[in-house]
């Protein structure tokens, strides 16, 4: 056998051969000619079915599963179960792509860059003045590849921050919506509340100086979009990727709000015990900093279609790739450029609501991989590394 996975019961799999049918089994998995000789799908699959079983036993999460496009092979595994009481993980199942959204508001970004409605060095004044400080010095771009300096709410402390909003009417706001939350409702901040209060902290460099990954820049792109166009941001993600590539399941929150399939789990600080997060949603505020859900099989698609140019074009595409040239950071234009052993993939990672998955995929689309688990705990489940050893292992 010419490849093995280094990290294995499933409980759904799907395959696809390139260029010929495959027939299916849920039980034994795909039946097709073998490659490299003698390899065949159905070692495939059984590679995978190992793989994501170690790697969920090792993290400890509920479920985890690993969709893998490689050699002309495309084939899923998951292991465990969808939530605490049960249910299964399928290719189809809903999660909550978290940061993995990034990369697909940048497409939306840049598709209006192609259009000649935005440039990437408009400043931030022009589109929203007096929002945040700076506004004049800060880009798209500087948005986009998270080099603005704009603090991020989450390396702070949101709640004891609302006292410090200078707006009455947006202080106001704030102590409603938090009112909601710890009275239990399923409540989401507005964007204005988001910024604001990461305006309430300095910022953590000079503009264009350095690189700080930070959601308020995403919030801001979101906020730049709706106002350019005139279109909320989730119609504005079904006609420029969900649209074209034919996808179903994916969807913005906010403005939907209904439960994934696959649900998230965190660990209660005191005896911890699973705690589910899925809907704690009052951070998201207009979603485009790490709203999007979809589902294994479709955010395959959406990252390929991104890092392969079939959404933005060529030179926007290179851009995304390209990288931050003033802290050599591999980050682009919402894209992340990951050194693996066999090769440099672009994709993106995403973690929220108790859910850690990633996204990844050649130049060329040829090899792709989406890993998730439904647990985000103290410990750092190394998604790279797995996506490595999945993509590279020998």
């Amino acid at each position: 056998m010419r490849r093995s996975f280094r990290t294995g019961a499933v409980v759904w799999l799907v395959c696809a051969v390139v260029g010929a049918g495959c027939a299916a089994d849920p039980e034994t998995g795909p039946r097709s000619a073998g490659y490299a000789g003698t390899t065949t799908a159905v070692d495939f699959v059984g590679d995978l079915k190992r793989f994501i079983s170690r790697a969920r036993d090792d993290y400890g999460a509920p479920g985890a599963f690993v969709l893998l496009s490689r050699d002309g092979f495309t084939g899923f595994a998951a292991s465990g179960t969808a939530t605490t009481e049960g249910g299964p993980i399928t290719a189809d199942s809903t999660f909550r792509i978290a940061s993995i959204t990034k990369p697909i508001v940048a497409a939306v970004v840049l598709s209006q860059v192609d259009a000649g409605t935005l440039r990437l060095d408009d400043p931030l004044s022009s589109h929203l003045p007096g929002v945040v400080s700076h506004d004049d010095e800060i880009t798209l771009r500087m948005l986009l590849d998270h080099t603005s300096g704009i603090f991020d709410p989450q390396d702070g402390d949101p709640i004891a921050d609302i006292p410090r909003l200078t707006d009455p009417a947006l202080r106001r706001e704030a102590e409603n919506v938090l009112d909601r939350y710890l009275a239990g409702e399923k409540v989401v901040a507005s964007d204005r509340i988001v910024v604001a209060i990461a305006e309430t902290h300095p910022g953590y460099f000079e503009p264009g100086t350095d690189i700080h990954y930070s959601n308020t820049n995403y919030q801001l792109l979101g906020m730049v979009l709706a106002g350019t166009t005139g279109e909320p941001l989730a119609d504005l993600i079904d006609r420029t990727v969900a649209g074209p590539l034919g996808l179903v399941r994916t969807s913005l929150t906010p403005p939907h709000l209904s439960t994934p399939d696959i649900h998230g789990y965190g660990t209660d600080v005191d005896d911890g015990a699973l705690v589910d997060l899925t809907d704690d949603l009052v951070t998201f505020g207009n979603g485009a900093s790490g709203g999007v859900v979809s589902t294994p099989s479709e955010l395959l698609a959406i990252i390929r279609a991104i890092v392969t140019g079939d959404l933005v074009g060529e030179e926007l595409t290179r851009e995304m790739q390209a990288g931050s040239p003033q802290s050599g950071s591999t980050y682009g234009l919402g894209l992340a450029g990951y050194g693996t052993s066999c090769g440099l993939f672009y994709g993106h990672e995403g973690g929220v609501n108790g859910m850690a998955s990633i996204a990844m995929s050649s130049t060329d689309g040829a090899d792709a991989v989406v890993i998730g688990f439904n647990l985000r705990s103290g410990e750092d489940p190394g998604l790279p590394g797995l996506a490595d050893d999945v993509l590279c292992g020998s």
